[in-house]
């Protein structure tokens, strides 16, 4: 159990690095987002997308285990 909670602060670490990257990369996007700056406004675009997509996954994996940890939790 204690190896699944040690997995679970990893992929919360991951998390909120990711987080902090897509507030990065929304600033970079005000910054370069004019229409004389259309390439590194469309390279910022798309990264962030990226990066939310990456995000909303890890969510979904740290939610599934965390219901598989309470769920051992509450056989124990």
């Amino acid at each position: 159990m204690n190896e699944l909670y040690a997995i679970m602060r990893e992929l919360l670490e991951v998390e909120y690095n990711q987080k902090a990257l897509l507030y990065i990369m929304e600033r970079l996007e005000e910054a370069y987002g004019g229409a004389e700056q259309e390439d590194p406004g469309l390279a910022v675009s798309g990264v962030r997308y990226y990066l939310t997509v990456l995000h909303r996954d890890l969510g979904i994996t740290i939610n599934r285990l965390d219901a598989y940890m309470a769920e051992r939790a509450g056989e124990q």
